[in-house]
C-alpha cells in the first residue's frame, strides 16, 4: 500500500499541499485537465519553484480571474464567491472525476462544513462558505484529492500539526490563532501552538488532514520513494514557511527481507511503572492481555523515586489495537499514566503444522529464512498435556519430540 505523511513542521494550507505534490511530480497539465472537469471558471493555475530559508520547493496560486459582480479584475485570497455545502457537493458530484476523487472531496468539504457550523453555531444545511467556499479552496481541496489519486495514496498519516499563534484577521473579524473552524477541525489531533506568531493551520488545510490521516509520531514504516515541499506565500525568519510531504510504499519496505523470510513490522511499545500492585494481578494481566490480543507482555523489577521497588510492565500490540490495550491497562492495573512508542521489528516467517508421535499428534511452529527452516519449536501446551499424562519429565518429552521431528525429511 502507498502511504502519504503529512510533516507539518510549520502547519498546513490546501495550497501548500498541492504545492508540495507538484513538487513531487504531480504535473501541472494533469491538474489543470482534471479540474476542468469541474464546471468551474474565473480562475487560472500558478506553480513556480521557490527558496524558503535555504530550502527548495514549489510555490502554489489559485489567480482569480473574474470576481462575481466585478468583471475583468485580479484578485488573489480577497473577497470570494459564497456558496452553500449542497452546490459545492454538486459540483464535485456532478463533475467527470473519478469516484474517489469525489467521495475524498467531498467528505473534506462535509468535515469543514460541520467545523463551520459548530463555529457559527448554526447547522449544516445552514452554513454558506465564505473564505472556505472561494474557488481557490474548491480547487485546492479537489485539487489535492486529484494528487492524491495520481499517486495511488491508499493510507495517510500525519505529524503533530504546529497551528502557530497571535491573531488573525479576514472577514468575521481579528480572532486568536487558532480558529474556532480550525480548532474543531483538529480536535483530538495533536498540535503544536505559539512556536510562530502567525495563522500556520488554514480551515482547508486542517480539514484535508483531518479528515484524510490518522496521527503519527514520525513517518510509518515504508520504502519512501517521493518527497516534495510546497510553501506558503509568506517569508518567515527562522524557520521556512514549507510543508513537506513525503510518499512511501509499505509492501516495498519488506517485500525483499518476507523473500528471505523476513518480515518488517509497526508495532506500538505500551510501558507503565507500577508500585502499588498485588503480585497476582500481574500474573492475571498477562494472561488476560495475551488472550486480547497483546503480541507480547514482560515485567522488569525497576527501582523508582524514594528508592521505592516497582515493576516495568511492557506490551507490545498492533498498531490498530494500540487503543484497545491502554483502556485494558488503565482498567485492570493501578498505574495512572502510560507511555506509547510506536517501533518496528523484525520477524521470521513462521507457520503451524501438525506431527505425528509416539505421544500422539504434536502442534509445531516452524520458522524459515531463506526457505529453509531456522527454527523448530513444539507447542508447549501439548507437550504439558503428555507430560501429564505420562508422568515423563516435560523436559524429556520435548527432547524426543525434537529427536522425532529432526528426522523427518520435511523439516530438515
Amino acid at each position: 500500500m502507498r502511504v502519504l505523511f503529512f510533516d507539518t513542521f510549520n502547519g498546513v494550507a490546501g495550497d501548500m499541499i498541492l504545492g508540495a505534490l507538484l513538487d513531487m511530480g504531480l504535473p501541472l497539465d494533469h491538474l489543470r485537465s482534471e479540474l476542468e472537469k469541474l464546471n468551474l471558471s474565473g480562475y487560472e493555475l500558478r506553480a513556480e519553484p521557490i527558496v524558503r530559508e535555504g530550502l527548495r520547493g514549489t510555490n502554489f496560486q489559485v489567480i482569480l480571474t473574474q470576481e462575481p459582480g466585478h468583471h475583468g479584475h485580479n484578485h488573489h485570497h480577497h473577497h470570494h464567491d459564497h456558496r452553500s455545502l449542497a452546490q459545492i457537493q454538486s459540483l464535485i458530484q456532478s463533475s467527470s472525476l473519478s469516484d474517489e476523487i469525489r467521495e475524498r472531496a467531498v467528505l473534506i468539504f462535509r468535515r469543514l462544513g460541520a467545523a463551520e457550523a459548530q463555529a457559527h453555531n448554526t447547522t449544516l444545511d445552514q452554513v454558506h462558505f465564505h473564505e472556505v467556499g472561494a474557488v481557490d479552496a474548491i480547487v485546492d481541496v479537489v485539487g489535492a484529492c486529484i494528487g492524491f489519486g495520481y499517486f495511488q495514496i491508499g493510507e495517510f498519516f500525519t505529524a503533530p500539526i504546529n497551528l502557530g499563534g497571535g491573531t488573525v484577521t479576514f472577514s468575521h473579524g481579528t480572532w486568536p490563532v487558532p480558529t474556532p473552524a480550525t480548532a474543531e477541525l483538529l480536535r483530538g489531533f495533536p498540535t503544536l501552538l505559539g512556536t510562530v506568531q502567525a495563522e500556520l493551520t488554514t480551515p482547508t488545510g486542517a480539514a484535508i488532514v483531518s479528515t484524510l490521516a490518522k496521527p503519527s509520531a514520525g513517518p510509518p514504516a515504508a520504502a519512501y520513494s517521493h518527497w516534495g515541499f510546497g510553501a506558503g506565500d509568506r517569508e518567515m525568519p527562522g524557520i521556512p514557511n514549507m510543508l513537506r510531504l513525503m510518499i512511501g510504499d509499505t509492501s516495498e519496505a519488506s517485500r525483499s527481507n518476507r523473500e528471505g523470510g523476513l518480515e518488517d513490522q509497526e508495532i506500538v511499545v505500551l510501558e507503565a511503572t507500577i508500585d502499588d500492585m498485588d503480585a497476582q494481578v500481574f500474573g492475571y494481566f498477562m494472561d488476560l492481555a495475551l488472550r486480547e490480543g497483546a503480541l507480547d507482555v514482560y515485567y522488569i523489577p525497576v527501582q523508582m523515586k524514594k528508592n521505592r521497588p516497582a515493576v516495568l510492565l511492557t506490551l507490545l500490540c498492533a498498531l490498530d489495537q494500540e487503543a484497545r490495550m491502554t483502556r485494558l491497562l488503565f482498567r485492570e492495573t493501578t498505574t495512572l499514566g502510560v507511555r506509547s512508542m510506536k517501533t518496528r521489528r523484525w520477524v521470521l516467517s513462521r507457520e503451524i503444522t501438525e506431527v505425528q508421535t509416539d505421544y500422539g499428534p504434536v502442534r509445531v511452529k516452524l520458522a524459515r529464512s531463506e526457505g529453509r527452516v531456522v527454527t523448530v519449536t513444539p507447542e508447549y501446551e501439548d507437550l504439558k498435556a503428555i507430560a501429564e499424562k505420562t508422568g515423563e519429565p516435560l523436559k524429556m518429552v520435548r527432547r524426543q519430540v525434537l529427536e522425532l521431528i529432526g528426522k523427518m525429511k520435511d523439516y530438515e
